[in-house]
């Protein structure tokens, strides 16, 4: 479940815990180029205890700070030290900093997770929640998050899922029928009649790209008129 929103950190206070984290960046950057120059194997820069100690009051940092707030941090860094944050950052706390992050910076940080990260970093959001993450994730994500729920869970996602665009909640189901975008209207056509029966209460088709992300949606009636 997410936490409660703490109350909003003035401006100062944000830059100040970006200012402590890009720090002790500096620090951890500093180890790895004294052991490259030493040119130590990667196993012992793992083994350093100076490095483990940078490590460790990065992560104790973060784990003092609110998900917006991490959020915040991590649309500051350039890519490699947002990643290097990213993964020090308590797997349970993903979801939450996923939903606080901007669209850009959600992508990276989604291109960086596996197919298991992800999973696991939905299930611990409320149903609305995986509703807002859905059209960033890959589709099988939301399938399996969906598998793992109570039955009351799985029809609560499945309500909020149902939602028009301009509401909360995403443009997809479960039981959906999806083409890419770049599918000519007569191979969808064709590719339809393919099926001895489309899922209940079909009335649309998902457009997806080739990363599976939801980009719109193709009314049936559409289709029919152009036939």
């Amino acid at each position: 479940m997410i936490e409660t929103l703490s109350p909003k950190k003035e401006l100062e206070d944000l830059q100040a815990d970006l200012r402590e984290v890009q720090e002790l960046l500096r620090r951890h950057r500093l180890v790895e180029h004294l052991v490259e120059r030493q040119e130590m194997p990667k196993h012992e820069l793992v083994e350093s205890l100076v490095h483990r100690q940078n490590v460790a009051e990065l992560r104790a940092k973060l784990d003092t700070m609110h998900p917006a707030d991490i959020a915040y941090v991590l649309e500051s860094l350039p890519l490699e030290e947002r990643l290097v944050v990213w993964n020090l950052v308590k797997a349970e706390r993903d979801g939450e900093i996923l939903l606080q992050a901007s669209d850009a910076v959600r992508e990276t940080l989604i291109r960086s997770m596996d197919l298991q990260e992800l999973v696991a970093a939905a299930e611990q959001l409320e149903a609305d929640e995986i509703a807002d993450l859905a059209p960033d994730l890959p589709e099988g994500v939301i399938h399996d998050v969906f598998q793992a729920l109570p039955v009351e869970e799985r029809e609560q996602l499945r309500s909020a899922m149902s939602y028009p665009e301009d509401a909360v909640g995403a443009l997809m189901d479960f039981d959906v029928v999806s083409v890419r975008e770049d599918t000519a209207i007569e191979t969808v056509t064709r590719y339809l009649r393919r099926f001895d029966a489309l899922p209940h209460h079909t009335d649309q088709i998902f457009v997806v790209d080739r990363d599976e992300r939801l980009k719109g949606v193709l009314p049936l009636s559409k289709l029919i008129v152009s036939e």
